[in-house]
């Protein structure tokens, strides 16, 4: 046998060892939802509510928060009739003392926490000349800072029971940054850094801390995102994009590879689907994206229009969104409480 031939053997065998050793690993840190008390932020609807979902399926004893009272209410109301034991607490993740008062009330009911899912995030879509610094600092308060801030809390209780879970929920944009999405971008390459450096430092203590990066996923988000700038331009091209399913993902999917990695005490991973052929391309082509970004960029509506003010979703709607190309995305909001809280009729 020649020596090529040899090398090559040799490497598949290792290649082989490392991914069943891999496998191995992943098998001993999973363990049993059954009765674990989770926190999950953001979870009156999209992801944080799938999650949930799912979790309630498992056997979880659930705390979710959120800003508004109404759309906690309606998630609760949803998730005890999957026959969850759910708790609700409002909490703005940004302000500290909040959180305080929150995780110390979960504590009191459940008696510990020994999952947080940070799932809390905003989404600001416009030209960089439309945002203002204001914008950057209300990203980062949000989507950075307020994962730190639940996972402070949260730590001293993990700590003395030498167990537990964090998964914070980054995003591809916190990997690679997405023309008229900066402030978004910014904050969730922080999360991404404060991640992982959170996992190297707290692995010593059987806390695994997860860092979740998925794309675009259908959960009907776009409804409740700021538009800045033409808003109604910048609406149509994202929610058009939020319903391919060349681009984006299903959500449910999405909310199971989440949970599977929490389990299994992943590190850092890309939650996508083979159908998502924009995020492959990245990993496989990366300054190539980078210039197909740089293109994209050419053609996304340029400033103007309501200029540095903001518009949500639904105030931004035009013929082409809602429209037979935002189909998915309208459906998962529906599914998905992006229509909030609506009182019964009289």
């Amino acid at each position: 046998m020649s020596t090529l031939k040899k090398l090559a053997i040799g490497g598949s065998l290792a290649f082989v060892g490392l991914r069943l050793a891999r496998y191995a690993i992943r098998q001993s840190r999973r363990f049993d939802w059954q009765g674990k008390r989770v926190l999950i932020t953001g979870a009156s609807r999209g992801l944080g509510l799938v999650i949930a979902r799912q979790l309630a399926d498992k056997g979880a004893r659930l705390a979710i928060c959120a800003r508004s009272a109404d759309d906690l209410r309606e998630a609760k109301r949803q998730l005890e009739a999957q026959g969850a034991e759910v708790h609700t607490v409002p909490c703005d993740v940004r302000d500290r003392s909040q959180v305080t008062e929150a995780v110390r009330s979960i504590e009191a009911e459940l008696g510990g926490i020994d999952v947080l899912i940070n799932v809390a995030g905003i989404i600001e879509v416009g030209p960089f000349d439309a945002m203002t610094n204001d914008d950057f600092e209300d990203s980062m308060a949000t989507n950075c800072w307020g994962a730190l801030n639940t996972i402070k809390e949260v730590l001293p209780g993990m700590k003395a029971r030498g167990f537990g879970r964090i998964t914070n929920i980054a995003s591809m944009g916190g990997k690679r940054a997405v023309p008229h999405m900066l402030p978004y971008a910014a904050s969730k390459f922080a999360l991404v850094g404060l991640s992982n450096g959170l996992r190297a430092e707290l692995l010593h203590e059987n806390i695994f801390v997860t860092t979740a990066c998925p794309g675009l996923m259908r959960t009907g988000s776009p409804r409740n995102a700021k538009f800045k700038g033409q808003h109604r331009y910048e609406y149509a091209w994202f929610s058009i994009g939020d319903s391919l399913p060349l681009v984006s993902m299903d959500v449910e999917q999405a909310a199971a590879q989440i949970i599977r990695g929490c389990e299994e005490g992943r590190g850092e991973f890309v939650v996508t689907s083979p159908l998502n052929i924009a995020i492959h391309l990245q990993s496989l082509f990366p300054e190539l994206t980078r210039d197909i970004l740089a293109l994209m960029a050419t053609v996304l509506p340029k400033m103007g229009g309501i200029g540095q003010q903001a518009a949500r979703g639904y105030d931004s709607e035009s013929a082409a969104a809602p429209s037979f190309l935002t189909e998915l995305s309208q459906r998962s909001a529906r599914e998905n409480n992006q229509y909030g809280y609506e009182p019964p009729a009289a």
